[in-house]
């Protein structure tokens, strides 16, 4: 009888299993997941403000990794709606491929967090009831950066074997349903990943905003004053010159 095939269609059974009964767990305990709307009008007191607090320590410590198109497990922290569009196991490049891809460019491909879990994003932030225990329990940026804190880089001059940085190594993309299987294997993959934690502070705004339910006020308008620069730059990276095509992209 021949076995080659059956260990790896078991594996995935197994591991697909595994990812069911936590996906159930979250259910049972946190109602059904299901993408909300977390703009709001107005912020009850005491909660964080997204624009003035959370976004500038996110743009100093998690877009440097979570930025371009091909960021890891295509998590584009850079704005909001990356953030709430979540994250894929889907790589954008892929020279192995002899097929067109799917694009997933952010506020194009997709105009709504639904229509990104239609193409396959998963969430990093709580879409079950809006409490405090789901919203920790359930969010996968939660859970990560809570997985710094208790598991630290160790006290020594070069890191373990155990990070890989290479440039083609495996994305691991946990989902709120194995983010504690993720987290038992490789405890001391928290985030920011094979770096030492954020400030305390700066750790603990970001673990209590994403507690509160991420949400966040409406944009605010861009002032008059940037308009004719936005202007300049989008006919400029729409232009058909080889200099405008190369810099777009």
């Amino acid at each position: 009888m021949n076995l080659k095939g059956i260990y790896p269609l078991s594996t995935i059974v197994f591991v697909a299993g595994c990812a069911a009964i936590g996906a159930n767990q979250l259910e049972q305990h946190y109602g059904k997941a299901q993408p909300r709307e977390r703009v709001v009008e107005e912020l009850p007191p005491q909660t964080i403000d997204y624009w003035s607090t959370v976004k500038p320590i996110v743009e100093k410590r998690c877009v440097v990794c979570h930025a371009c198109y091909d960021a890891q497990c295509q998590l584009k922290m850079s704005s909001i709606e990356g953030i709430e569009r979540g994250a894929t196991k889907a790589q954008v490049y892929n020279g192995a491929r002899i097929k067109p891809a799917q694009m997933t460019r952010l506020f194009e491909d997709a105009r709504s967090t639904a229509q990104w879990r239609e193409m396959g994003f998963f969430p990093v932030l709580n879409e079950h009831d809006n409490t405090a225990a789901a919203n920790r329990e359930a969010g996968v940026m939660y859970q990560l950066l809570q997985l710094k804190l208790d598991h630290p880089l160790p006290d020594t001059k070069l890191l373990p074997n155990s990070f890989d940085l290479s440039l083609d190594r495996k994305q691991f993309c946990p989902k709120p349903e194995t983010v504690d299987k993720y987290a038992r294997k490789n405890p001391l993959w928290g985030m920011p990943y094979a770096l030492p934690a954020m400030p305390a502070p700066e750790t603990g705004v970001l673990m209590t905003w994403i507690a509160q339910g991420a949400n966040y006020l409406p944009r605010a308008p861009l002032e008059p004053i940037y308009q004719s620069y936005i202007d300049r730059w989008e006919e400029f990276l729409n232009g058909d010159s080889l200099k405008e095509q190369l810099t777009s992209r």
